[in-house]
């Protein structure tokens, strides 16, 4: 079981008020640390609606608690990008980061600019580092605010409410698995059954030496397989028509 599996399964287990406090410091911490990339932000929102639609917790409240945690750590990153500057990415942390996702951040802010951190709020790793690229570009605040709104409002909410609807499709999943799982169940049985008596009809036939169960196409022997087209001109036989057909007219 891998890290992202754990630590959802950890985050199930907390008490209401605890998985309210707990998904809030991943989504802050995401883009707010450096450190954050590691963390399981859409498993968390996705694992937050599924637990809402359980009745867990409330659905409306996490839908306010994780906006709010996701544009507070958007902003703690700008402010760390515009006080720390280019040496981010010169430190030990930045340089962990690698530079392919340093690069990739550069690209997008500097073809789309404020758009940017609206675009890349969608992408894995890159809504980490585009924050402090943007404060690095020197993105005015007032852009970056207004474009980071624009994606958060849409991105937390969208996957928040992607795990309320897959927690309601699963229970009418489950509502329907009898009928359907005994419908598939019996018609995989009686193929495999179908398939064994065939092929144990076909292994009783070969060691008879009889029939088999199915047509079975008869052999062609090798030495009658070769046409009489592949013989040699010189060994054909003219037929006596064809002989009289072309003989050349007697001289007058």
């Amino acid at each position: 079981m891998d890290f992202t599996a754990r630590f959802l399964d950890w985050l199930a287990g907390l008490p209401a008020g605890w998985l309210y406090l707990a998904a809030a410091a991943v989504l802050a911490t995401e883009v707010g640390l450096l450190a954050g990339l590691v963390m399981p932000a859409a498993s968390t929102m996705l694992t937050v609606g599924f637990l809402a639609y359980a009745g867990r917790l409330d659905l409306t409240t996490a839908l306010v608690v994780l906006t709010a945690a996701a544009l507070v750590g958007d902003h703690v990153g700008y402010l760390e990008g515009r006080l720390v500057g280019p040496r981010l990415r010169r430190g030990w942390l930045g340089r962990r980061v690698g530079d392919r996702r340093w690069d990739r951040a550069e690209a997008l802010v500097a073809a789309r600019g404020g758009r940017a951190v609206l675009l890349g709020r969608w992408v894995a790793f890159v809504r980490t580092l585009v924050p402090r690229v943007a404060a690095v570009a020197g993105v005015p605040y007032r852009r970056f605010a207004l474009f980071n709104a624009a994606g958060v409002l849409v991105w937390v909410p969208g996957t928040v409410l992607a795990g309320y609807l897959a927690g309601a499709s699963y229970s009418r999943l489950t509502g329907l698995a009898g009928v359907a799982g005994a419908v598939l169940a019996g018609g995989a049985g009686l193929a495999g059954v179908a398939m064994w008596w065939r092929r144990r009809r076909a292994r009783a036939a070969a060691s008879r030496g009889g029939p088999c169960a199915g047509p079975v196409r008869p052999r062609r022997s090798p030495l009658r397989s070769r046409s009489w087209r592949g013989r040699p001109a010189r060994n054909r036989r003219p037929h006596p028509a064809g002989r009289a057909r072309h003989r050349e007219p007697a001289d007058r």
